[in-house]
């Protein structure tokens, strides 16, 4: 597996995994059908988890995720 396809795979399934349990926290703080129940989730995922890193180097590129939570790339081998 390359570690574009792992880097990709692990992203979502972080990204899922806190939005998830943002949306049951969500479903606590707010009203049904409340407009921040809906947002807030949604918003917070995309703030709090990883992005992609690409890195362009003498031996090729290395693929990693970046966090706000940690200050080194955690990257991904081949």
């Amino acid at each position: 597996m390359s570690a574009k396809f792992k880097m990709y795979i692990v992203y979502g399934l972080v990204f899922l995994a806190l939005f998830l349990g943002l949306w049951v926290i969500a479903g606590y703080l707010f009203e049904e059908d409340s407009t921040f129940r809906k947002l807030t989730p949604i918003v917070l995922s995309i703030i709090l988890s990883p992005k992609p890193h690409v890195e362009d180097t003498q031996s090729g590129r290395q693929y990693g995720l970046k966090s706000i939570f940690l200050k080194k790339i955690v990257r991904f081998k081949d």
